[in-house]
């Protein structure tokens, strides 16, 4: 009985077996004498020869590597769609106060809320009357949101102060043009587009390190004014060089990436720093990510040397560089922005204000209210910090 059990099983598990068994019948129905043992060998190998021809070895192949290229494309497909990507993008929402002029600008705030026409937080911008000299702060969120302990923005701050000091003849205009978000290619275009209308005679570049990037960071919501851009995240290969520029473009690429590099720290197999697993500083740590940054503030050089305008670099540091334990673990690598703006600028002929040491002498960690932007007290340094500087070099921007 077990016997003829498990010969049951044996023929169910192995159909071609029993089909040898079940199927043998002459055209007249009669039943065939079973094969062999070694009949049923030689046929089971007369198969598996027939089965591996290079016709069916490249089939397999052929269909193996489709299995996975459409697997990609479905991984790909679904990280674009969670970051709201091309082709999952939502329709922005319409400002009508925009022109055909912001289009590169891609977005303005509105002239509310106290902003003036450009929405920018300062007074209207009319034409010169008299000995004026005008300084341009240009930038993003760090010029926008430098509120002092005077309860003043630090731009507010340096125009008084300078007017106070200085006893001049020539009255100072400080002019606050930034706008949350920018980056050097949007403060770029606004100064080609509005900002030189201003009649600036200095304009300072408030510089962070997410202005290390691509065009844009954000785009204009569905919602809301701003949401990320989904762009800012392809930042994890070099696209000028093999292979990055073939994964320059795919989101699942760079997620794998980034989540390669994440493993990595979390195992201690690298040193872990918390801009390195910041989409919007990444760049500035990595050399070539300064490429298009490089050309464009010569770009911006060239355009105001053409009117005999000189141009500063504000450089801001992030929260990690004005920590002492990031220091203590590798100083050169953390303040490596630092030293490539710097190099920037000085290859242009640019004059620079650097406020990383003075904001980590002061307090560094406690002078900031997150990441990037800082509180009341960080701003009232930097706003001493610039008096200083422009008091004692406006004579000779004057003199110009």
């Amino acid at each position: 009985m077990v016997i003829g059990h498990t010969f049951t099983i044996a023929l169910w598990l192995n159909p071609e077996r029993a089909h040898h068994f079940s199927s043998r019948r002459r055209k007249d129905g009669s039943v065939l004498p079973a094969l062999s043992k070694q009949e049923s060998y030689m046929n089971q190998v007369t198969k598996r020869e027939r089965v591996n021809t290079p016709k069916s070895i490249f089939l397999n192949i052929s269909l193996f590597l489709i299995s996975i290229l459409f697997a990609l494309f479905v991984g790909e497909g679904f990280a674009r769609f969670i970051f709201a990507a091309w082709p999952f993008e939502p329709k922005p929402m319409e400002l009508d106060y925009l022109t055909e002029k912001d289009i590169n600008l891609r977005w303005r705030f509105s002239p509310q809320d106290g902003r003036n026409t450009l929405g920018l937080r300062n007074r209207e911008i009319v034409p010169k009357e008299g000995e004026v000299f005008r300084i341009m702060f240009l930038g993003d969120s760090l010029v926008w949101s430098g509120q002092t302990s005077s309860g003043n923005y630090y731009t507010e701050v340096v125009e008084e102060n300078l007017n106070n000091e200085l006893h001049l003849d020539t009255r100072i205009e400080v002019i606050n043009a930034g706008i949350p978000g920018y980056t050097t290619y949007q403060e770029l275009e606004f100064l080609n587009v509005y900002g030189l209308g201003m009649q600036p005679d200095l304009v300072v570049l408030g510089f962070v390190f997410n202005d290390v990037h691509h065009k844009y960071l954000h785009r204009i919501g569905s919602e809301q004014l701003m949401d990320v851009e989904p762009k800012s995240r392809l930042n994890r290969f070099n696209v000028h060089t093999f292979p990055g520029k073939y994964f320059s473009n795919s989101y699942l690429a760079h997620e794998a990436t980034y989540a390669f590099q994440k493993i990595s720290s979390l195992l201690g197999l690298s040193p872990y720093y918390s801009f390195e697993h910041r989409s919007d500083f990444y760049l500035a740590w990595k050399e070539y990510g300064w490429n298009d940054t490089e050309i464009l503030i010569g770009e911006m050089q060239r355009l105001l040397l053409e009117r005999e305008i000189p141009l500063i670099i504000a450089i801001f540091p992030v929260l990690d560089q004005v920590d002492s334990n990031y220091l203590n673990k590798d100083q050169e690598y953390v303040l490596y922005p630092q030293s490539r703006i710097k190099k920037i600028s000085e290859s242009y002929g640019i004059s620079y204000i650097d406020m990383t040491d003075v904001l980590y002498q002061n307090g560094g960690r406690v002078l900031f209210s997150d990441y990037l932007h800082l509180n009341e007290a960080g701003n009232d340094v930097v706003a001493t910090e610039f008096v200083d500087y422009l008091s004692s070099n406006l004579l000779r921007y004057l003199d110009k």
